[in-house]
């Protein structure tokens, strides 16, 4: 999308991918490779609430499609750099009295971005973080209502969700509706899509502002 400017064209851009394979710089959290393949879908230029709505319904119906039985649509909002400018501070007041129980790596999140606190799977951070502060508490007046409409729209199309605001993306581009599909039928690795809007990366990237949402699924 970048590299050959699709962004200055029609917009929304929607595509898919099928790719080779990625390999994870980081070591792999339990049950994860390093070297891994995955398929996704992708739309760019779209704000609309709606437009979360459609990519999480073609996850829904991807995985149905595949067999997959007892899905649980999972999700929240992280909101926008304001909103977690705020959310932040909060936070932070309520590690700073649990700074020496969290793991090393994540005692070095503190500062930079705590919100990856929360996304930690130590058994000790993730149990400190059941009880931290949630940001749907934070959001401001737009991001509430983007939620609300994704919620509504969720509705209108007899998917079933839960709202788990322990759900976060640590990546600074990363704003507002993030979710998670899980099935009980494949045992402790029980997500078996994540996905979430990222309205801030295209510019990151080095292309004009964009917004973008997208999900993937490891084959």
């Amino acid at each position: 999308l970048v590299e050959h400017s699709l962004y200055a064209g029609p917009l929304p851009v929607k595509m898919y991918y099928v790719n080779n394979p990625i390999f994870r710089y980081e070591a792999p959290q339990s049950g994860r490779l390093r070297e891994h393949h995955q398929f996704g879908c992708e739309c760019f230029g779209a704000a609309e609430p709606s437009c979360d709505a459609e990519l999480i319904s073609i996850a829904v119906d991807v995985l149905k499609g595949l067999g997959l039985d007892n899905l649980v649509v999972n999700i929240n909002s992280i909101g926008c750099p304001e909103c977690r400018r705020v959310y932040h501070e909060k936070l932070r007041a309520f590690l700073s009295q649990r700074l020496d129980k969290l793991c090393e790596t994540c005692r070095g999140r503190f500062e930079k971005n705590p919100l990856r606190i929360l996304d930690c799977k130590s058994p000790i951070c993730h149990e400190i973080g059941q009880d931290a502060p949630i940001i749907l508490d934070y959001l401001c007046d737009e991001c509430h209502n983007h939620f609300e409409k994704v919620k509504m729209y969720l509705e209108a199309m007899n998917i079933s969700y839960t709202v788990n605001p322990h759900i976060v993306r640590g990546l600074d581009y990363y704003t507002r509706t993030v979710f998670e599909i899980t099935s009980d039928s494949l045992g402790a690795q029980s997500t078996v899509c994540g996905g979430g809007r990222y309205n801030g990366l295209v510019e990151e990237l080095g292309g004009k502002p964009t917004e973008g949402i997208g999900f993937a699924i490891g084959l």
